[in-house]
Parts: C-alpha cells; structure tokens; sequence
C-alpha cells in the first residue's frame, strides 16, 4: 500500500510521453512511474523507467523527482 503525502503531488500538467523514446508514460510495463529530471546530456525531461535507467542522473534535489503514473504522488527524490 502506498502512503499518500498531502503536498508532494504533482501539479502542473500531467505529461503524456517520454521526452527521449517518445513512448506513452501510461504504458510503463511492470513499473507505474515516470521521472521528471536531468538526462546526462544536460536538459530535463520527462523519462519513462528504461530511458531513466539509461540517461538518468539520479534522484533528489537538481536531479530528478519520480511520480507515480496513476496518482502523480511524488515516490522519491
């Protein structure tokens, strides 16, 4: 079960697909959540989890936030 926490939601305009692979965020695989956050080529974007894995910088503050797909609550960083 997972732990709603008022205010660590998502409030601008939910994306709809990855800035890299172009994929729908809403299909996702087995994993439910998408990051908003640095690429190592240097812009932010919005990834889904294969192209996190692979440009990806991490997690936290000045690299990324990810956010379930469903709820837009916000699971790390």
């Amino acid at each position: 079960m997972k732990q709603v926490i008022m205010g660590k939601r998502w409030i601008g305009k939910v994306p709809e697909i990855c800035d890299v692979c172009k994929r729908d965020l809403n299909w996702v695989g087995n994993k439910q959540w998408f990051v908003d956050g640095a690429t190592s080529g240097g812009p932010w974007a919005f990834m889904c989890p294969r192209c996190f894995e692979h440009y990806g910088v991490g997690l936290g503050t000045g690299k990324g936030q990810k956010y379930d797909v469903n709820t837009m609550v916000k699971l790390e960083g």
